[in-house]
């Protein structure tokens, strides 16, 4: 790789530690603000953390069919019942 990719990731946004050092400048500029001026008077520097994450999953994006409910298990599944069910018959001949 080049030096033009060091330091940005495929989707040309920032590398993980470079995002968690910007939320944590956000936080300590916060902190020294919540001490110095009240609370209730102040503006806190930063998007909160929602401009760590590019992308939120929205809940259809969420929603993924359940693994016990597709077909394919419903097949493994009654395959190793006809297994266990054989082999039982088998243990009571011998």
């Amino acid at each position: 790789m080049s030096r033009r990719h060091r330091g940005v990731e495929k989707d040309g946004a920032p590398k993980k530690h470079d995002r968690l050092a910007e939320h944590r400048r956000d936080r300590r500029a916060a902190r020294q603000k919540i001490d110095v001026v009240d609370a209730d008077g102040a503006v806190l520097p930063g998007e909160g953390p929602g401009h760590l994450h590019a992308h939120r999953p929205t809940a259809k994006e969420k929603a993924r069919p359940r693994h016990w409910k597709l077909p394919f298990w419903k097949r493994r599944r009654a395959a190793r019942a006809e297994k266990t069910l054989t082999e039982r018959r088998l243990a009571e001949e011998d």
